[in-house]
């Protein structure tokens, strides 16, 4: 409270000068209307200050142009007191055209080779834009080549997630399968401990496996075909299958063959 009375009575004497203040009510509703009041009259006076700035800068402005067309009419000796509406009008088109071509001195010959210059710059600026233009161009055609080979590599892209997920499908089959066989292996395996633990307990050795089994099986078959080779052979000597008879053939066989060398061994002496 006592900062904003301080800030009040300093702009009173502002304001008053070397008069007196006048008397008011120093209570604290006093003291806030006139602390409102000091903040909109400063702020009324910043604005003010500000325009009046504003309206010297533009005074200043509007000099200087007066002194430059005045110039530039003294230089074909022309005073605008004495020119008509039209006249005037015309002098102002001419000085307009004059500051748009940023001509100095204002003569026929300086604003026809300023004419001559801005239609250069435009002729310039159209060409650039003829230029751009055909960067456009191309940039629009690269933009539509780039567009294409995206939407080609979309396409690829689409048909190698296809190929991905039906790949994982395989795969999720494939791995279902081998979870199918892994399980069967095991039940498998379960069942042949289980009914060897039973044979086991029946008295079964390995003796009656199906691989020893298969084994005598192809010993059997080897036996009998040498069984059968000696059958053959056998019957070739016509020989009894008693074997006391096959000691009578053999010695009557022996003594048939020692007649036989008697008869040859006579045989020979008498050609002798």
């Amino acid at each position: 409270m006592d900062i904003k009375h301080r800030e009040v009575v300093q702009w009173l004497e502002e304001v008053y000068g070397n008069d007196q203040i006048p008397p008011y009510e120093k209570s604290e509703r006093s003291i806030n209307i006139l602390h409102q009041l000091m903040t909109v009259s400063k702020c009324s006076e910043k604005n003010a200050k500000l325009l009046a700035a504003d309206y010297a800068t533009k005074t200043a402005e509007y000099n200087a142009e007066g002194q430059q067309i005045n110039k530039w009419l003294e230089s074909v000796n022309i005073k605008p007191s004495i020119l008509l509406k039209e006249g005037q009008e015309g002098l102002t088109a001419f000085a307009t055209s004059a500051q748009v071509l940023d001509v100095h001195i204002p003569t026929s010959t300086n604003i026809i080779l300023a004419a001559n210059q801005l239609e250069m710059e435009h002729m310039q600026t159209v060409n650039e834009q003829e230029q751009e233009r055909g960067r456009m161009c191309q940039l629009l055609e690269l933009n539509k080549a780039v567009g294409m080979k995206i939407e080609e590599i979309r396409s690829i892209h689409k048909q190698a997630e296809a190929t991905w997920n039906q790949q994982q499908e395989v795969l999720a089959k494939d791995k279902k399968q081998e979870y199918y066989v892994k399980e069967k292996r095991k039940d498998y395996i379960s069942d042949m401990n289980y009914y060897e633990a039973k044979l086991n307990q029946v008295g079964m050795t390995k003796n009656i496996m199906h691989s020893t089994l298969c084994k005598q099986w192809a010993q059997l078959k080897e036996v009998e075909q040498q069984v059968s080779s000696l059958e053959t052979k056998l019957k070739s000597y016509n020989l009894p299958p008693d074997m006391t008879l096959a000691e009578v053939k053999v010695e009557e066989a022996r003594q048939k063959l020692a007649s036989l060398m008697s008869d040859m061994a006579a045989a020979c002496k008498d050609n002798d």
